[in-house]
């Protein structure tokens, strides 16, 4: 069975102010045109970006449904999140799949793509849960770690302090990972089991990207793996193409917690803010530093000058590019933890001004390690060490600085937590 979608480039998001979305282009839309030129790549359309971008007027043509609309825009950033799409894969006759698992989109730019996957996995089980919620039992937006280089793994749930089996084991969901020390037979055969049984499995790295997506279904006697995923070009589910080298699998069907408790009852919450708590008292936790220790190393390197100049352009690049993923990550999460203690401050009257000082504060967090960026052309070919200069370097180590005070200011308010008590 062969697809007929169409190939090209679709809309998935927008940027604040994006002077599509206020020209009435709308999520969903495809770009077939850029000023009456084809086009159907991310590349192909910033080369006519470039080409056209000292006319007065441009006119974008886009389909919605079976329709073509035109738009009259001015030349430059469209303010637009965009996803290449191909062609759905064929499907063979001893398919299995699971049907209706949403599509994975990056919207905004920082998506977290473990906790982006479980939530979907957890609507098969008819489960709704917010993200925040979730993302807040698991502890995650309340650990900051850091280790002697910026890797992307400092940002892996299961990795340093794994909030993965925190938040599992704080909402009696019953899981099994495999991942080191087991051969690519077994995962195949867990993954092979668990989508028989209807169940899909959560999985990391099947496109070379370090990021967690979710197996839907398998062809081929295995050797095919349907999935859903963060870099999927398909509109239907995409084909993997490698193997998973970590999965975790589920039990039928996981209960969340025992008895009469549910997502809104306060033993996991309780439990969420000890473990943040702890990490903001403890100087490390499986190879990572965390809390300010992580804060602290992350400064220190920041401003040695030596270290940066001692650099190939290509470690400096990675470094940039790394360095500023984690400071918006890590604003991002202060966001969410803010966001997470406000959602519940009226279930603990006896702690009510703790939790809003709190909130007060991981809201202030967020906005320094937000305001002390400045632009960087990740995705450009220019030259970071223009960029990322000593003087920018000291202001992050700056941010970095503040952020460990209010920390010492949060962990005084957690010590005096009534709801500890």
């Amino acid at each position: 069975m062969k697809s007929d979608i169409i190939e090209g480039l679709q809309i998935v998001g927008f940027y604040s102010n994006s002077q599509l979305a206020e020209r009435g282009v709308k999520e969903g839309d495809w770009i077939l045109e850029y000023n009456g030129e084809k086009v159907i790549s991310k590349t192909q359309l910033q080369e006519l970006k470039l080409k056209f971008q000292n006319s007065n007027n441009i006119v974008l043509t886009v389909r919605r449904g079976e329709v073509e609309e035109y738009f009259q825009i001015w030349p430059g950033d469209l303010g637009i999140y965009l996803a290449e799409r191909e062609k759905n894969p064929d499907i063979l006759s001893d398919a299995k799949r699971i049907e209706n698992i949403d599509r994975l989109e990056k919207k905004t730019g920082m998506e977290n793509t473990f906790f982006g996957s479980l939530l979907n996995i957890l609507k098969v089980f008819e489960i709704e849960v917010n993200l925040i919620t979730l993302m807040g039992l698991s502890a995650f937006p309340f650990r900051i770690q850091f280790q002697e280089t910026w890797s992307t793994d400092i940002l892996d749930p299961t990795k340093g302090f794994d909030c993965v089996k925190f938040l599992f084991d704080n909402i009696n969901l019953k899981y099994k990972q495999l991942e080191n020390g087991t051969t690519i037979d077994e995962i195949n055969k867990a993954i092979i089991g668990s989508i028989d049984k209807g169940i899909p499995v959560l999985a990391k790295n099947l496109y070379e990207k370090n990021e967690w997506g979710i197996i839907t279904g398998y062809q081929n006697q295995g050797k095919d793996i349907f999935c859903r995923s963060y870099s999927d070009k398909t509109i239907d589910y995409s084909l993997a193409p490698q193997n998973p080298d970590c999965i975790i699998v589920f039990e039928p069907k996981p209960i969340i917690f025992d008895g009469d408790d549910t997502l809104q009852f306060e033993k996991p919450k309780i439990s969420s803010l000890e473990t943040a708590k702890i990490m903001l008292s403890t100087k490390s936790f499986g190879g990572y530093l965390i809390g300010n220790y992580a804060l602290k190393r992350w400064q220190n390197i920041l401003e040695d000058k030596d270290y940066f100049e001692s650099l190939t352009d290509e470690k400096f690049r990675k470094i940039c590019i790394n360095n500023n993923l984690l400071f918006n990550q890590y604003s991002l999460n202060c966001q969410i933890a803010s966001d997470y203690l406000g959602s519940f401050i009226e279930i603990f009257p006896d702690s009510n001004e703790h939790l809003k000082r709190l909130c007060k504060f991981y809201k202030a967090e967020s906005k320094i390690l937000h305001d002390c960026q400045k632009f960087i052309p990740i995705n450009s070919n220019e030259d970071l060490r223009h960029f990322f200069t000593l003087q920018y370097r000291t202001n992050e180590a700056i941010a970095l600085i503040k952020i460990q005070k209010k920390n010492n200011e949060i962990l005084t308010i957690m010590e005096k937590l009534p709801l500890f008590k």
